[in-house]
């Protein structure tokens, strides 16, 4: 390793180019990252006192021998975002010197800053460029080096600095120069087959912008390959996996790494610890080139599944797909790493996209019961971390059912009863999500589903505690507790688009105003149109009567497969030992 303190245009001179490899990030500085820039090369331009500005690292190992004559190939460890920017700002300048003819000094031209610091001049193709970025990136930044206009599938980021930096060099064009031709970095060369390029890259995540679980994973299992496997990984899953997330690979692949180890480990991954729980206990001696492929294509695959649960407009199964908003709707994302395992398994035949539909519907079902009845939520994550290793594969559907129905008592999946109970007694405030259980209850049945985002919740007794003399009379002698305990219960709560006009009116008056409960569209207000007086026994009869949708809306599964209840001490004793024999 040789490290050297050097001009940044310096190390831009040559006939050589720099490579971003292909498992480095894409080129991800911001707009505001961006305007800081422009404010110290300012600030250092107008200063004659400071010689010099700092502005970080660049490590790179030259990729191969060359002949006398040739270009020169760096790959780029660190160092891209800055090495990127610089380059889309030096084009901004030799742009606005082109088009007013204005040189920074009597050898600094447009065509100068092009052929020192951008391209190499007589070369084509590729070899054009001083700095070629990863796929994702490339096409757009040579068409702004080379004054092309932009591809249609073009970098966002690129393309919006660029245009920053076009806007901003008009400003003040000589003290912009003044400021980059002081601007230094330390230049790290590496020595290849001395130097450890994967340790080195590790250690760079404690600097600078962090790396995120996805930039470390990716390196680790590409960096070690030759070029070749290198390319041929990257073109046919890597790449893929990343469209397959879009614009949100960079916060999701995480999230789907955590998921995903959950899955295969059995047990809970911290999202902090995803690469080296993966390094570690998962892909270890898994990246040697005989096996390499077989680990990444797992990954492709696995993600695959990943963005469909997390993105289901994605899924092309009209009834998975609609299963799958239901799930997402909830907000709740303990299940996905047992949702993993279930898709691969429908992947692999076990059972049909039908079965997998009533997999996360049994999944819904379990969670609404489980929150209605204040069920602690602490056990969900080993539920599921766990609920995949535990099924047999002969009947897959009938062990997911059979599964669900032997969980412990603090993990248990609340019967009829129970849910009965919870749902017409408890505070509906404590159920979470009060309007995605309006909405099924409203749209049970329905081929045309109301879009209850437009209406708002209304409490039918009203909230004020000074009640009126008309609503006194309407609960009658007890009003005091039935107003108390009843008033955030499902029994009182309706929708409508009227919440403002009905407000504390007194029933009557509710039900027969104009968009009042008698004349409107919504099903849940049929029982309320109907009843002659809102008190306690029409809150419960409403309450019950809600109560039979609900129960059909989330069932509890049942199965001719014998069920063994294991006791919650039995329990967490098995996953103890699975999870160490495994």
């Amino acid at each position: 390793m040789k490290a050297t303190e050097t001009k940044l245009l310096g190390l831009l001179e040559g006939r050589q180019q720099f490579t971003i490899p292909i498992y480095q990030r894409p080129y991800s500085w911001t707009l505001d990252e961006c305007q800081r820039l422009l404010h110290d090369i300012r600030q250092v331009g107008q200063d004659d006192t400071r010689p010099t500005y700092f502005i970080g690292s660049v490590v790179y190992f030259e990729e191969e021998a060359h002949a006398i004559g040739t270009i020169r190939n760096f790959l780029v460890i660190d160092g891209q975002q800055r090495l990127t920017t610089m380059v889309l700002l030096l084009k901004a300048l030799a742009n606005y010197l082109a088009q007013h003819g204005e040189p920074l000094q009597s050898d600094t031209t447009s065509e100068e800053l092009t052929d020192t610091y951008l391209t190499n001049r007589l070369k084509q193709g590729d070899l054009l460029q001083r700095l070629l970025l990863t796929k994702r990136d490339k096409e757009t930044l040579i068409a702004v080096v080379n004054g092309n206009p932009l591809p249609s599938q073009k970098s966002e980021r690129v393309a919006a600095n660029f245009a920053l930096f076009e806007r901003e060099v008009a400003g003040d064009v000589a003290t912009l120069w003044e400021g980059i031709k002081k601007l230094m970095v330390v230049s790290v060369a590496l020595q290849s087959g001395v130097d450890n390029p994967q340790l080195i890259f590790e250690s760079l995540n404690s600097t600078g912008r962090p790396l995120d679980q996805s930039d470390l994973i990716r390196n680790y299992v590409l960096m070690g390959q030759l070029k070749p496997v290198q390319d041929a990984l990257y073109d046919g899953y890597w790449y893929p996996m990343e469209a397959a997330f879009g614009d949100a690979y960079s916060s999701m692949f995480g999230e789907f790494m955590r998921d995903f180890l959950t899955m295969k480990l059995g047990s809970t991954v911290n999202i902090w610890t995803v690469y080296q729980t993966f390094k570690t206990d998962y892909a270890a001696g898994r990246v040697q080139a005989e096996q390499v492929e077989g680990l990444v294509k797992e990954l492709y695959y696995h993600a695959t599944y990943y963005v469909r649960l997390r993105q289901p407009e994605k899924e092309e199964h009209a009834g998975l797909r609609d299963a799958l908003k239901q799930l997402r709707n909830l907000e709740i994302g303990v299940a996905y790493p047992y949702l993993l395992s279930a898709y691969a398994a429908s992947a692999a035949g076990q059972m049909s996209k039908e079965g997998l539909v009533e997999v996360v519907q049994m999944i819904e079902a379990y969670l609404m019961r489980r929150a209605v009845c204040a069920l602690p939520t602490n056990t969900l994550s080993n539920t599921f971390a766990s609920f995949g290793r535990q099924l047999n594969g002969d009947d897959y559907l009938a062990s997911v059912k059979a599964r669900f129905l032997s969980l412990g008592w603090a993990r248990r999946f609340p019967k009829d009863e129970e849910f009965r109970r919870s749902f017409i007694e408890r505070n509906s405030y404590h159920f979470g999500k009060r309007k995605f259980l309006l909405s099924n209850l409203e749209n049970y049945g329905r081929k045309e589903r109301v879009n209850v985002s437009e209406y708002t919740l209304e409490h039918i007794m009203p909230q004020n505690k000074n009640l009126s003399e008309a609503w006194q009379r309407e609960l009658g002698d007890d009003w005091v507790t039935v107003h108390d305990e009843y008033l955030h219960t499902i029994g009182n709560l309706t929708l409508t688009g009227y919440n403002s006009e009905m407000s504390d009116r007194p029933f009557a008056e509710k039900k027969a105003l104009e968009g009042g409960f008698v004349g409107s569209p919504i099903r849940l207000n049929k029982l309320v149109a109907t009843a002659t007086q809102w008190n306690l026994d029409a809150i419960l009869h409403r309450a019950d009567a809600l109560a039979d949708i609900a129960v059909k809306i989330w069932p509890v599964p049942t199965t001719d497969e014998p069920v063994i209840t294991i006791d919650d001490v039995e329990e967490e004793l098995v996953e103890e030992n699975e999870s160490i024999e495994d």
